[in-house]
């Protein structure tokens, strides 16, 4: 699913999917100016971090992402 924009996490969320599973990537704008990345398996956080752009943090969401799919299926 592309980026858009997410009131409930007071930023932007996009969908991940491989072989029936589910990610949830999401980017959070802080009031600093950073941003904050996560991706959500289900209801656990998998991997997170910020970035100092929402062009970075979705970039670094997205690779985050796909590894997790390829832990899975390794």
């Amino acid at each position: 699913m592309p980026w858009k924009t997410d009131a409930d996490v007071c930023g932007e969320a996009a969908g991940m999917s491989c072989d029936g599973r589910v990610l949830d990537v999401v980017v959070t704008y802080c009031g600093d100016g950073s941003f904050f990345w996560e991706v959500v398996d289900g209801c656990d956080s998998i991997a997170s971090g910020t970035a100092a752009s929402a062009a970075d943090a979705r970039r670094a969401a997205e690779a985050a992402g796909r590894r997790a799919f390829i832990r899975v299926a390794a």
